[in-house]
């Protein structure tokens, strides 16, 4: 099996093991989960650091974050943009995968507004470059 098809188990699993029927299809940064923002499988420790520790680099469901394909995109720009924001993300995604179920309300409340911070982080990147082009 290559690893797009163990990635793509493991994502299955996650979504199974963290969304109940009943519950509402958001990623673990805190967008909709849909057709256009389909989930995707973050490591949450990166790649080349598994590599560097001689781990394997597969998927694996302690490892993995349920994301948007949007929510990867915006997380992929603060690992540049804001590395400590970017590493609050990881910290909170380990958080959510140790628990082991759908978050619970306080978790949401920080998903929330470590989304707020990156939002504003996103923008002033985006306004700083159209004023650098001006």
């Amino acid at each position: 099996m290559n690893k797009n098809e163990i990635t793509k188990i493991v994502l299955s699993e996650l979504l199974e093991e963290f969304y109940p029927k009943d519950a509402k299809k958001i990623d673990w940064m805190g967008s909709p989960l849909t057709n256009k923002n389909r989930p995707t499988y973050h490591h949450i420790e990166e790649v080349h650091e598994l590599r560097t520790h001689k781990k394997d680099t597969s998927a694996t469901r302690e490892n993995g974050a349920i994301l948007g394909v949007k929510s990867h995109r915006k997380l992929n720009i603060l690992q540049t943009a804001d590395p400590d924001l970017y590493e609050c993300w990881n910290y909170l995604f380990k958080v959510i995968n140790g628990m082991g179920v759908y978050p619970i309300d306080d978790v949401w409340k920080m998903v929330y507004s470590l989304k707020e911070k990156t939002e504003d982080t996103i923008y002033q990147k985006k306004l700083s470059r159209k004023e650098n082009n001006c």
